[in-house]
């Protein structure tokens, strides 16, 4: 069987994090690098089947930012893995410090298209001090509520992708063109897109190690993701469909996976970004899993402070 119908609690109560949670609670496991806040988003990363028994740098990243409604995957190199954990870190910084964006403001129409050149104004300024020095894929989306429903500003380069599915209607078509632009090889991005998103419309973002999941009797990945966002709850479906990788007989590339219900976004914060670590950084990691000082098991997260992020190899 495919999928697994069993339904088994996930959540384990930290009574370590005394504090209130909302109701959009943030829960981590950090044996899987994997993120969930309830009903709304689930995120995960794998390492590829070359780094399971000589850990390399595993150079797929996350970025979550509650606080701002922004989400996105990146791919680095192998010159240097770790250069797309910079590079959200810088992106991290600049969401913050420059333009001030909460996920709970709700916008008038008028003020997105101002909001979202910005946007790319202040991103693209990025690129430019980025440029040449390292390289990566990116693929973010901005999720902002206006008074009429919420619009996904995107921005892409590279191969990573964005799955759009409305469960109501039954379809899915993946948003991003790929192609062979790069962070710290561009100045710009090779695409910027807004897409207004209906209650029924699910996200998700993947980097390409996607392609390396087996999609029988699927007749594209975007009808397996489909039939995920069916079946589970949002912020379950990136590791379900982790779950369906490990039908297969071959190699596999690195994997982030961010599965995101626009609507059902409240009430979390925090800032995360998982991945994007080094070749020493990822022994260290995989000798701490091994060696018992991780659990697979989803610990209730304490808020950090506002402008804070939290990074996690």
């Amino acid at each position: 069987m495919l999928f697994s119908m069993q339904k088994e609690p996930w959540r384990v109560e930290n009574r370590i994090n005394d504090f209130s949670a909302g109701e959009k609670s943030l829960y981590l496991n950090r044996y899987r690098r994997s993120l969930r806040s309830d009903g709304s988003v689930g995120a995960c990363l794998r390492n590829g089947s070359a780094g399971l028994f000589s850990p390399v740098g595993v150079g797929d990243c996350l970025y979550l930012d509650f606080n701002g409604g922004f989400f996105a995957v990146a791919d680095g190199s192998d010159r240097n893995t770790s250069a797309s954990r910079e590079f959200m870190g810088m992106f991290a910084r600049m969401l913050t410090n420059k333009l001030f964006l909460s996920a709970r403001k709700v916008y008038a129409v008028q003020e997105i298209a101002p909001l979202r050149e910005k946007i790319i104004e202040e991103a693209e300024k990025l690129l430019v001090e980025f440029s040449f020095r390292d390289s990566c894929t990116f693929t973010g989306v901005l999720l902002l509520k206006t008074t009429e429903k919420i619009v996904a500003v995107v921005l892409h380069m590279g191969d990573s992708i964005l799955i759009s599915c409305n469960r109501r209607l039954k379809t899915a078509r993946q948003c991003t063109k790929s192609d062979f632009w790069m962070v710290g090889r561009s100045q710009h991005f090779s695409q910027v897109e807004e897409l207004p998103l209906d209650s029924d419309t699910c996200l998700l973002l993947a980097t390409d190690g996607i392609r390396d999941i087996p999609i029988q009797p699927w007749s594209s990945p975007e009808e397996l993701i489909l039939e995920l966002f069916s079946r589970y709850s949002p912020e379950e479906v990136a590791d379900e469909l982790l779950g369906v990788s490990k039908n297969s007989s071959h190699g596999y590339d690195d994997l982030a996976i961010i599965s995101i219900d626009p609507y059902a976004i409240s009430d979390s914060s925090g800032r995360f970004i998982i991945g994007g670590t080094s070749g020493n950084e990822e022994r260290n990691f995989q000798k701490e899993k091994s060696g018992g000082l991780y659990q697979d098991q989803y610990i209730l997260q304490k808020p950090e402070g506002k402008n804070d992020f939290i990074s996690i190899l």
